[in-house]
């Protein structure tokens, strides 16, 4: 009996940790988005644009291919970082207001060049499959 009482005690703990999360992260879309973004950031930076191309979303990779998308990137080896200064969500989007910096070298005698960039992406819950995706202005 009251082995029977400790199975069901663990199962019932069991149970409501596995509900926490579940609902932790569906409350905390900014959290979730925010660390894609940085994820997807660090691909492009790095230079690993299929790992980049896999955060869009499953519609944009059914209708253009990796090369395809390969061809709209422009900036690789300029890009130095990228810090996400605010997210907001709303249903199942989210814009992320990025800071992008950049180092250029002009050449020339002139030099190189440091500067930023603010951008906002678009991204969206994939009723689907779960996932935050970004959306290509494409």
């Amino acid at each position: 009996m009251i082995k029977q009482s400790i199975i069901w005690g663990l199962l019932s703990l069991i149970i409501f940790v596995m509900s926490g999360c579940a609902e932790f992260t569906a409350s905390n879309p900014e959290e979730v988005v925010g660390q894609r973004v940085n994820e997807r950031w660090a691909a492009l930076i790095e230079g690993r644009l299929e790992t980049a191309y896999s955060y869009e979303t499953p519609e944009y990779r059914e209708l253009y291919s990796f090369a395809d998308y390969r061809k709209t990137i422009k900036g690789v080896g300029s890009w130095k970082k990228m810090e996400v200064e605010h997210i907001d969500c709303a249903e199942k989007k989210c814009i992320a207001n990025i800071v992008i910096h950049v180092r250029i070298n002009i050449g020339m005698g002139f030099g190189v060049v440091e500067s930023n960039a603010r951008a906002k992406e678009n991204w969206m819950h994939h009723s689907t499959s779960g996932q935050w995706y970004h959306i290509s202005d494409r």
